[in-house]
């Protein structure tokens, strides 16, 4: 089973002081293996602010400010026998702030800081000229996304770990862990859509109307492209003004609306278009694989998103009609149809038991509030089943938004063991927000999220 490990950030003095004993205390009993420290000293400070930070954090409540405390924290790690490493992952240095940095590297040291996680290669050229013993981890900030820039740094330095970016796949994270068997790497799991290096790009990040930086998405497919050539297009002389608006026309629409658009014009010739049944066929079977194809029990049923399910069923049905289907796309749309009816049952079912067992209105809302905010955490912990099978994953970073993080590490600590998840862990209005987009990589098979729910086991 791989580390959880936990970021300290804190003062021992003033408006964000902790008693650094008991924290770090509660934290061991709660499950904690290993901790990591942002270091922004005074010396530092004094000089950059805290908006140019040595360690990607930007707040002062957010990093230890003062030698003695992070010295104290340290101490208090090593009575507990855990190791505690520095980060030192700043978006860039300068020759103006590498002195600086060199000075936190000698505190380091002479407090017994186990490990540092580094992203520049300077840094790194600096640890090797002074022949330092401690363990180094590559950052997440320096990009490592394949098996040629892997293979550099172990040449090179004496690496003790990569910590992989946030945006690499699991599929990329698989290989690249099979690749280097002997050592050891670090993953993240619960992140926001952003496939630019830890957010490095050029807009605003909104989770909740699922941006990707250039690319916005819909239920996870792709629904409008940024065209990095739009200047080249309005400046070309051999378009005329209507082919360059057709060119930058950034117009979509969902394959569940090019479903009901179809049905309308089939009902209304009576299957008697060969071409659109193709056309509504490609689509059915293009989203068949949909992690998304399921009721979700949160929503109403006149929501878009159980509207549109509506909508695939009912094509589903309407092309079981059509009597020269060939036996493997009939088989094919047979167990679809199976599954979404069953898929629509178990929403029926869930709510009238919700119905029944909570009468009173608003305790039924915020009951289905609670479910909203912690759905992340229950899906996800499939994901820590999916990283416990490669052992050279030592560590999965994950964030504790939303749920009480003894809690939350108390639940994953409880499915590794077991090596499945109990139905009460379960709840049907698990939704996809903020999971992994290549989830259908793992979950390879149609409507995983039912398959997994009636299985239910390793």
């Amino acid at each position: 089973m791989f580390k959880k490990i936990v970021g300290l950030g804190f003062s021992s003095k003033g408006k964000n002081a902790k008693d650094v004993e008991k924290y770090i205390e509660s934290l061991v009993y709660s499950g904690a293996w290993e901790f990591f420290v942002w270091y922004n000293p005074n010396y530092w400070s004094e000089k950059f602010g805290f908006e140019v930070s040595p360690n990607w954090r930007f707040a002062e409540h957010e990093q230890v400010t003062d030698f003695e405390t992070l010295k104290k924290i340290v101490e208090e790690s090593h009575r507990h026998n855990i190791e505690i490493f520095a980060n030192l992952n700043a978006w860039y240095y300068t020759y103006e702030t590498i002195p600086y940095i060199e000075r936190m590297v000698n505190e380091f040291i002479e407090i017994w800081v186990d490990w540092i996680i580094c992203w520049n290669i300077e840094i790194l050229e600096y640890l090797k000229s002074i022949d330092y013993k401690w363990k180094i981890n590559i950052s997440t900030i320096m990009a490592v996304y394949n098996k040629q820039a892997i293979k550099f740094f172990i040449e090179n330095y004496n690496i003790n770990k990569f910590i992989l970016s946030r945006e690499v796949t699991l599929k990329e994270i698989e290989e690249l862990t099979k690749e280097f068997p002997e050592m050891k790497f670090e993953v993240f799991w619960e992140w926001d859509f952003c496939r630019y290096n830890n957010w490095l790009c050029f807009a605003e990040h909104k989770y909740w109307d699922k941006d990707i930086c250039t690319v916005v998405v819909n239920d996870l497919i792709i629904k409008k492209r940024f065209k990095p050539d739009f200047k080249d297009i309005i400046l070309d002389d051999n378009l005329s003004n209507q082919e360059k608006i057709e060119k930058l026309n950034d117009k979509y629409i969902s394959d569940f609306d090019k479903i009901n658009e179809i049905l309308w014009k089939i009902e209304l010739w009576f299957l008697t278009n060969k071409d659109l049944v193709n056309d509504l066929l490609k689509i059915i079977i293009k989203n068949k694989d949909n992690p998304d194809l399921y009721f979700d029990a949160l929503l109403t049923l006149d929501n878009k998103h159980n509207k549109n399910i509506l909508v695939y069923l009912r094509a589903i049905k309407i092309l079981l009609k059509n009597t020269n289907l060939e036996k493997i796309t009939k088989d094919i749309l047979l167990d679809l149809e199976q599954e979404l009816n069953s898929s629509f049952k178990t929403y029926i079912e869930y709510n009238k038991k919700k119905i029944e067992d909570i009468w009173w209105e608003p305790k039924l809302k915020a009951l289905q509030l609670a479910s909203f905010y912690s759905r992340s955490d229950n899906l996800n912990l499939y994901s820590y089943l999916f990283f416990d099978k490669i052992k050279n994953i030592n560590t999965v970073k994950f964030p504790t938004r939303w749920r009480n993080y003894s809690e939350k590490i108390k639940i994953i600590d409880e499915v590794l063991k077991k090596w499945k998840i109990d139905k009460d862990l379960l709840d049907r209005s698990i939704s996809l927000d903020r999971a992994h987009y290549d989830l259908t990589y793992l979950f390879w098979d149609k409507l995983w999220f039912r398959k997994m729910l009636l299985n239910n086991k390793k």
